[in-house]
């Protein structure tokens, strides 16, 4: 190239720079008349600054005047390929390798508009081309892992992340997909490291920003977790209210329900036609309340937010995407059971509501259901839920599904989280189709779809409240015959629920006008509940619990420690000295900070000073809380919201549980047990009653171990037990090919 073609190049360069495009151009014309020489580097210039007719213009006359030049076909498939003339590129990148075989860039071009085009397998060729001649190719193992991750292969496709970042460490976009690959495969630790990473090598990357507070939230990481979305939302100045409701949802997992409320109006003022951030400030609760008329004022609050939701129906469906619409519906009103009320009425009128929005977004959702003929075939059942795992409702009510006689039903189960385990593995193995997301959040639309596909003759939730996914789509009619369970003891409110699965031993005898559904009753406790093995024992100093002192377990999850509970409490500390309250930490020390705030105020009203009188623990895996309950004196059963599995935990331990039986079902599950075991003294008939059984217990010790000898033997009553499955496969089949209404108690009605 001669110096005067230079000169003539720095001038065109400078002139784009500047924007003068007429006197540019101008002079490209002059280079492809004169200068053939020059053609390349001025195609490169021109691709450059976006040029890119000019650019093209360039390599059309570079390729006339050097045919067997394999790079100017190679800039001209990538230039065409930015025009989005993808075929004429593919050819052109094609004829590159026909001249230069091992051209490693063109086979990862051709790659990525292969992969564009959804044609994976033959994209992931190309990639596998282009490593092969070129190694350490970092951009080629990045896009090959893109491709594996399209097609599904999440172990092929983290290899290939990996391998780009560890051949460039700077490679942000192999940090973000490698962090992303790992959330999809349930991996939040490393995928928490990439996205870190992402955010190190580039602080503006707001969709790593996003991830990573996603992740930090699900590891209960909630302080850093707010500090991500908080630095997300800083960063989108008026344009942040997904952030802004991210954020809402880690203050609300804080029990800092004023800023919760502040970030979803904040939110709303953004997007003011938006649900989401609607449903937020009008019906979030707090997990813990300062006291009894903080917790009515809130209950006030949420029936005046229903009020405004239904008010707002037609602007809501008239200014968003159905699609959008229906994801932001998401929403359960978990903590409304915790206030120790008649919940069915603010159930059902928030039911309408979901329902009122279904029938105008997503209509075939809700169109009834017709029972068909068996012919011959199993029955088709069902399970959806997110908690098949090991968790309180994973343990309940697995046995739901792994003792069903699959001789006679064919079990589905639509699983709504990626992360596994051993309780898991178990449901998996019984049923007969496992259906589970591989990659983060699935639009309800779709999940609905599956379930549809399936054609199902009855779904069953065996909870919902407890998240938000499966607590709207049972507001839709999936199947013909739908059934709840009491993983969260409350109504559903939803009118495509039709029965209510309960234990006969824990309702009470007017429980059917507590529900929406109809009140199906099993034997027992409703279930086949395993008795846990018990570890070998510990000793107090192990977990720092005082030698000589008078332990009072109340191992409930500090939400559901009702305002009344706490002079109770404080009565019982008062009146033996030497007693002491284990509790265990909340999720967040906001919330353990509120009901300690709570309990000390209790008890300085029965003046006595709080120091030394409560233990707060940790959380600690399964094997050390049973060792505590072996620690411990007694168990205090809290009111309103009585303990199941800790209940059941307890029992299995020989530890003595003292309970007064509240108005619903939540509240009477130690005292169905206890009955069903024949401990009826440590049932108490009110407070002062519930004060003397807790203090007898620990000061009586020959009747306390007369007690435990008694729990040891009674509780192969409520343990191991197959007769409520019995009697809810017989509902199955009597139900799906009966006619008219069946009785609702079947104690009443199956031998």
């Amino acid at each position: 190239m001669t110096d005067n073609s230079t000169d003539i190049l720095s001038r065109a360069a400078r002139l784009l720079r500047g924007g003068q495009l007429q006197p540019a151009e101008a002079i490209f014309r002059q280079i492809l008349a004169s200068h053939p020489k020059a053609l390349p580097q001025a195609a490169a210039i021109a691709l450059q600054y976006q040029r890119l007719p000019l650019a093209l213009l360039c390599l059309e006359q570079s390729i006339l005047h050097e045919p067997q030049e394999a790079r100017h076909y190679f800039l001209r498939g990538i230039t065409l390929e930015d025009l989005h003339r993808r075929d004429e590129a593919l050819n052109s990148l094609q004829q590159a390798i026909r001249l230069k075989p091992d051209y490693a860039e063109a086979y990862n071009n051709i790659g990525i508009i292969l992969h564009d085009q959804k044609n994976f397998e033959q994209a992931a060729a190309n990639f596998h081309n282009a490593i092969l001649h070129k190694p350490d190719y970092s951009g080629a193992h990045n896009n090959l892992g893109s491709t594996l991750r399209a097609l599904g292969d999440l172990a092929g496709a983290q290899q290939q992340f990996a391998r780009a970042v560890q051949l460039n460490p700077a490679y942000a976009l192999a940090h973000f997909n490698l962090g992303k690959t790992y959330l999809d495969m349930g991996q939040l630790v490393p995928a928490e490291t990439h996205f870190q990473q992402v955010l190190r090598l580039k602080p503006d990357h707001l969709q790593a920003c996003g991830h990573l507070g996603s992740i930090q939230f699900q590891l209960g990481k909630l302080d850093e977790a707010e500090a991500s979305f908080s630095y997300a939302a800083q960063r989108k100045p008026g344009k942040n209210g997904a952030e802004l409701n991210k954020l809402a949802r880690v203050l609300w997992e804080q029990g800092r329900i004023g800023p919760t409320l502040t970030a979803y109006r904040q939110a709303q003022a953004l997007n003011p036609h938006e649900l989401k951030s609607a449903l937020g400030a009008l019906l979030s609760l707090p997990a813990v309340y300062g006291n009894k008329n903080e917790l009515l004022a809130t209950r006030q609050r949420f029936a005046k937010g229903l009020e405004t939701l239904h008010f707002r129906v037609p602007e809501f469906v008239s200014q968003n995407p159905s699609e959008k619409l229906l994801n932001e519906l998401r929403w359960s009103n978990f903590y409304l059971a915790y206030q120790g009320m008649d919940d069915k009425p603010l159930q059902t009128d928030y039911a309408r509501f979901v329902a009122r929005i279904l029938q105008i977004i997503a209509p075939r959702f809700m169109q009834p259901r017709i029972k068909k003929p068996q012919a011959g075939r199993r029955l088709r059942i069902g399970y959806l839920s997110s908690f098949f795992r090991k968790c309180t409702v994973g343990m309940y009510f697995r046995s739901w599904i792994t003792l069903l006689d699959r001789n006679q039903f064919e079990i589905f189960i639509y699983y709504t989280r990626p992360e596994t385990d051993p309780v898991t593995q178990e449901i998996i193995d019984a049923s007969d189709h496992f259906r589970q997301p591989v990659a983060g959040r699935i639009p309800v639309g779709t999940i609905a779809d599956t379930v549809l596909a399936d054609d199902l003759d009855i779904l069953v939730y065996p909870e919902l409240g407890m998240d938000n996914t499966s607590f709207l789509l049972a507001a839709m009619r999936l199947a013909p015959l739908q059934c709840a369970g009491w993983g969260h003891p409350v109504t559903s409110g939803h009118a495509n629920v039709d029965y209510y699965f309960s234990s006969a031993a824990l309702e009470p005898a007017n429980a059917a006008p507590h529900y929406s559904e109809k009140l199906i009753l099993l034997d027992g406790i409703g279930t086949h509940y395993r008795k846990p093995p018990l570890p070998t024992p510990a000793r107090r100093a192990d977990f720092a619990l005082p030698e000589g002192r008078t332990l009072y377990l109340c191992p409930q999850s500090l939400f559901k420690i009702h305002p009344d509970n706490d002079p109770i409490l404080a009565r019982i500390l008062e009146r033996d000295p030497n007693g002491v309250l284990v509790l265990f930490a909340g999720r967040h020390p906001n919330i353990t900070r509120t009901l300690l705030t709570r309990l000390t105020q209790a008890m300085h009203t029965r003046r006595l000073r709080p120091q030394g009188r409560s233990i707060v623990l940790p959380p600690v895996e399964h094997d050390d809380y049973l060792r505590i309950n072996m620690l411990c004196d007694t168990m205090l059963d809290t009111l309103h919201w009585s303990g199941g599995n800790t209940t059941l935990d307890a029992l299995a331990c020989g530890l003595p549980v003292v309970t007064l039986p509240g108005e619903f079902m939540r509240g009477r599950q130690s005292c169905g047990m206890l009955e069903y075991m024949g401990l009826n003294e440590l049932i108490a008939r009110d407070e002062e009653d519930y004060i003397r059984i807790a203090l007898r217990i620990t000061a009586d010790h020959a009747w306390r171990r007369q007690i435990v000898e008694r729990i040891h033997t009674g509780s192969q009553r409520i343990f191991n037990q197959d007769t409520p499955l019995r009697q809810m496969e017989r509902f199955f089949y009597s139900e799906f090919n009966r006619k008219d209404d069946p009785p609702p108690n079947l104690r009443n009605s199956l031998p």
